[in-house]
């Protein structure tokens, strides 16, 4: 390539890394190899003047290939494991990176590869006590195969998560992993995406389709919690629900309803209490709106989650209602808070499927798996503390 010609590529190049169009301009420069010739030029011109934080110069695969004594295209296999070289060979290349501190230049590699081990997650709302844990577990398990995390909070705003989908898409993000999928039509980006052939996986909620998501047993959760009070005693019992559009808390509404229906008690719409406020959850409300309404507080109350059954509580010691000698409470997550607030509730494997949806999306990313996989379900049980008494007040407490 003469110097005008490679003037000219530079130029293209340093365009296209900063303009989001790199694919439009390679196929101009090149067609065969062009993410080979693009890895191999970039590290050995376009990098080669800038200097590090330090102010050196930063070392370019050229430096290392003259140090091994070696071509650039052997420093190139040997770093990237693309073909066989002697061992030798490889040895002298080993030991030039290791004196000079050269690292490959994490751009090259990117359009080389087609990967730049990073996937976004995104989430609902930071200030929901579940998903720090999961976004915990999530980096540390993308973290042992080598990718890092973006973390992107949609506030529950569709235009905003729509606007990171369309951002991150662009700039190369390997995957998304979802924790905002609502029901219905409220979540065609992620449809979309699958679409596109984009490595997507769900966590916690799930759309209208449930291939490629990591659940719990809602419907068995919300069973479990519900005859939890049905055998001590209890027939009265509130629901605190969440957001109508979402499948986890129509899943666990239904386990409520099954298990009264076992008991042969009616459903009552009445005890049905809507927990959400201006399209975020809030348990306070609705406990004081049924107050205002009836005087009283039914006598036990399954919050669909644990958040929701926190907001209940301090809103019935505002009241001058104990729990549980007043009310009964249970929950449902088992958020690390629910122990300090003595939270009977029932407890999904939060860090074991946030670890399980990395791997399944790092696993498609890296075509070790092909999407549309089933489902995966975990189990989910019921823990005990001291939000629960039995209803006659002669048993133990629970």
């Amino acid at each position: 390539m003469g110097n005008e010609a490679k003037n000219s590529a530079e130029i293209l190049l340093i365009v296209c890394l900063f303009t989001k169009i790199s694919a439009y301009v390679l196929e101009i420069l090149t067609i065969e190899n062009r993410k080979t010739f693009c890895y191999d030029y970039i590290n050995e011109n376009v990098f080669s003047n800038y200097k590090s934080s330090e102010g050196r110069p930063m070392l370019t695969i050229r430096d290392v290939a003259r140090i091994a004594n070696v071509s650039i295209s052997t420093v190139s296999r040997v770093m990237n494991n693309t073909a066989p070289v002697e061992e030798e060979t490889r040895q002298r290349v080993i030991d030039a990176v290791r004196r000079t501190g050269y690292k490959a230049n994490t751009i090259a590699k990117a359009l080389k590869s087609g990967r730049t081990n990073t996937i976004a997650f995104v989430i609902p709302n930071l200030e929901n006590m579940i998903y720090p844990s999961l976004a915990t577990a999530v980096e540390n398990e993308a973290q042992k195969y080598g990718y890092f995390v973006l973390f992107c909070n949609t506030q529950e705003n569709q235009a905003k998560a729509e606007g990171y989908i369309e951002k991150l898409k662009r700039d190369f993000v390997d995957g998304f992993l979802f924790s905002t999928a609502l029901a219905g039509d409220e979540s065609t980006e992620i449809q979309k995406l699958r679409e596109e052939g984009v490595p997507t996986v769900c966590l916690m909620r799930e759309t209208g389709d449930p291939r490629d998501s990591v659940v719990s047993a809602n419907l068995e959760g919300g069973y479990l919690a519900t005859k939890y009070l049905l055998e001590r005693g209890f027939r009265e019992i509130a629901a605190v629900c969440g957001r109508h559009n979402m499948a986890l808390y129509e899943q666990r509404l239904a386990g409520y309803k099954k298990a009264l229906e076992e008991f042969n008690i009616p459903f009552d719409p009445l005890l049905c209490l809507q927990g959400v406020k201006d399209g975020q959850e809030n348990g306070s409300e609705c406990i004081l709106s049924y107050h205002k309404q009836y005087g009283r507080i039914p006598e036990s109350i399954f919050a669909l989650s644990d958040p929701l059954a926190f907001d209940v509580m301090i809103t019935l010691n505002r009241l001058g209602y104990s729990i549980p000698h007043d009310v009964s409470v249970i929950g449902f997550d088992n958020v690390p808070f629910a122990e300090n607030y003595y939270l009977t509730t029932v407890e999904q494997k939060l860090y074991e499927m946030a670890r399980a949806a990395t791997r399944q999306l790092i696993a498609i990313i890296e075509k070790r798996e092909m999407p549309n996989q089933p489902q995966q379900v975990f189990p989910v049980r019921v823990v005990e503390r001291q939000s629960v008494r039995f209803a006659d007040g002669k048993e133990k407490m629970k």
